[in-house]
């Protein structure tokens, strides 16, 4: 890799947080609670999410 492509990442990337943000906006619900929704939809398929939940019951089931 050279110099240039972590500028081309960068642009790239920014691209993209610029496009998914216009597309928030635009759409009927708004962009905070389409913010929101998709966060709360990520979390919920993490592996590490997950996890925690699973070591949570196993947690619970001991007590």
């Amino acid at each position: 890799m050279n110099s240039l492509s972590v500028w081309a990442w960068m642009f790239l990337f920014g691209h993209l947080v610029w496009a998914t943000g216009f597309m928030f906006l635009i759409s009927w619900r708004g962009y905070w609670q389409e913010l929101i929704e998709t966060l709360a939809w990520a979390h919920e398929r993490t592996p590490l999410a997950n996890l925690i939940t699973q070591m949570l019951m196993i947690l619970f089931v001991y007590i």
